[in-house]
């Protein structure tokens, strides 16, 4: 299932607790634990305020947000590079540029006036590089290029530039090899425009709502907050929340930059909240994973796809197509885990092969949980949906030298290495970044030295 140096170094007291059995601690020496923290580069604050992932054949890198973007190196296998390659994405203290939430990554990238493809990109923010700007591209050969943004946003990048004020943007996307990405930015009127730049990154397309929807959303300043792609046969499906006014709007681009608006989902509160994008089922097709305020969604994004253009504004759950659902499920406490109504379950989700059996399981952030007695130390919980009656979660991740505060959860993605995804989890109130490699969902002998 799917869904974000070279030394290695264990920085912490750590352990993995599944429903069948619990990780004990693992001391600093030992050179195999299951859970491992990243080492954050002394000058970095805001560490883990979000995290992207890519892969090649020559491993998956993250790229973890905060001041400035810190670059790792995961490789392949069960031994990942700990100590940042790299920490000058989008640092403002060099260049002109603020960091985009959320980050997407790019396995690779064809810069404008090359036939070369680099590998292992990022959009780490949105700024000016060579005179131009726009959003950043940067891939780990050093190639750097800048996509460019419609007008309304442009101009007020330009402005914030030139006041040396952060701009608010945000890009992802989809997890294919040529992938498109979906950005918002503000406008001159303090709202978000959304826009999406096919494959191959030439141009870019415009999402085109209703515009007494239009007007509705206008003084949502959340609108664009949260974004997920999906890939359905050769079409995407661009999902754009509003979590404020609980609405989720919904296009469909079957190549180049026409898009058609499929409608809106909402009616529930904070609908939205979070949204990600993976194969959940075992068909070939993205799904669609989306957070309420209490409770995790999944809808089939082959059937989505089916939906046809419409000029409603009026934005309903109920009125999804039959099949839509795959499943729904709420937040579930532990001998360990506990203070399920403070735990923010749904602030991040996740899609990711855990198990390598070829459909994803959910992961979901939940970085107020109470652990082993210390509040809002932070979560993440499995959820393996095969069927719509799976509604307790299937495996959970945590800390074992958690802290008060850390918030672990707040930030998720899921790293591919040979065989199956692991688990990137991130707490910017600690400045903490954990690397999970072991699931209860594994077979026996699949996860490596660190899952025995």
């Amino acid at each position: 299932m799917r869904l974000c140096a070279p030394a290695l170094r264990l920085l912490a007291t750590l352990s993995l607790l599944s429903l069948g059995c619990s990780w004990s601690r693992f001391s600093d020496d030992t050179s195999n634990a299951p859970v491992v923290l990243l080492q954050k580069p002394g000058k970095i604050s805001g560490f883990g305020a979000a995290l992207a992932t890519t892969h090649d054949a020559s491993g998956a890198a993250l790229l973890v947000a905060g001041s400035a973007g810190s670059l790792y190196n995961l490789g392949t296998g069960d031994s990942p590079g700990f100590d940042a390659i790299d920490i000058t994405y989008c640092d403002p203290s060099s260049e002109q540029c603020s960091a985009s939430i959320p980050l997407a990554g790019l396995p690779s990238a064809l810069g404008p006036g090359t036939s070369v493809h680099s590998p292992r990109c990022f959009i780490g923010g949105a700024g000016s590089l060579g005179g131009k700007n726009g959003f950043i591209v940067r891939c780990s050969d050093a190639v750097e290029f800048v996509l460019p943004m419609p007008s309304s946003p442009a101009q007020q990048l330009t402005f914030d530039l030139s006041v040396q004020q952060a701009d608010d943007t945000s890009s992802v996307a989809d997890g294919s090899a040529d992938p498109s990405v979906l950005a918002t930015g503000s406008t001159s009127r303090s709202v978000r425009d959304a826009w999406f730049y096919p494959p191959g990154l030439a141009s870019f397309g415009s999402l085109t709502m209703p515009s007494d929807l239009a007007q509705a959303l206008g003084t949502d300043a959340s609108y664009g907050t949260t974004l997920a792609v999906l890939v359905v046969g050769g079409a995407r499906i661009y999902a754009v929340g509003a979590p404020t006014s609980g609405d989720v709007l919904l296009w469909r681009s079957d190549g180049g930059t026409a898009s058609a608006f499929l409608g809106c989902l909402g009616g529930v509160a904070g609908f939205g909240r979070a949204l990600a994008s993976g194969k959940v089922n075992r068909d070939a097709d993205d799904d669609l994973v989306l957070s309420d305020a209490d409770n995790v969604h999944v809808l089939d994004g082959r059937v989505l796809s089916t939906l046809p253009e419409t000029s409603a504004s009026v934005c309903s759950f109920s009125a999804l197509p039959a099949g839509a659902l795959l499943g729904s499920f709420s937040c579930g406490s532990s001998k360990s885990l506990s203070d399920c109504a403070a735990s923010s379950f749904g602030a991040s989700l996740a899609v990711g092969d855990l198990d390598g059996d070829g459909d994803g399981e959910v992961i979901v952030g939940a970085p107020g949980m109470t652990v082993r007695g210390k509040h809002n130390a932070g979560a993440l919980l499995v959820f393996d949906v095969e069927r719509p009656s799976d509604t307790l979660f299937a495996d959970a991740k945590f800390l074992s030298s958690a802290e008060e505060g850390d918030g672990l959860g707040t930030a998720l993605c899921a790293p591919h290495l040979a065989d199956r995804d692991v688990i990137a989890a991130a707490g910017p109130s600690s400045g903490k970044v954990a690397l999970f490699y072991c699931s209860s969902l594994l077979a026996p002998g699949k996860g490596g030295e660190r899952c025995p």
